[in-house]
């Protein structure tokens, strides 16, 4: 497994190519920024993902990082819900696609935590980058 830090985000890759496009993640959330790193990896290295990031730092008001575990589409977010259920036991958002995310949307429940300058910068994020 690769790791790199960009500054903000702790990033994973798996040794080998995904045989498909990324286009959006499912997220994961935990005030244990460790936890979440073992089940990035574990993801990773056991069940087929390649690609995931978890914050190094929180923003202000916030009490959990976030996992985002990147992959071609949402069908396999029930069977994340079974393996949160069973082995996890984080906070388990689903799916989010790349296009919402550029879109700036974001859940009530994250933006009502932040302070007005941050919400206004997630609010109106239109980076072409992966989020």
């Amino acid at each position: 497994m690769k790791t790199h830090f960009d500054g903000y985000w702790n990033w994973f890759f798996g040794d080998k190519e995904p045989d498909y496009q990324i286009t959006g993640k499912y997220l994961f959330f935990c005030d244990d920024k460790n936890k979440l790193i073992k089940i990035a990896k574990n993801e990773i290295e056991n069940h087929d993902f390649y690609e995931a990031k978890i914050n190094e730092k929180l923003l202000e008001d916030q009490t959990d990082y976030v996992l985002c575990l990147y992959y071609k589409d949402d069908s396999r977010k029930y069977e994340l819900a079974e393996r949160n259920k069973s082995k996890y036991n984080v906070k388990y958002r689903y799916w989010k696609s790349d296009e919402a995310t550029l879109k700036g949307e974001y859940s009530q429940e994250f933006l009502s935590k932040l302070k007005k300058p941050d919400k206004t910068k997630f609010a109106s994020k239109k980076n072409p980058q992966r989020d």
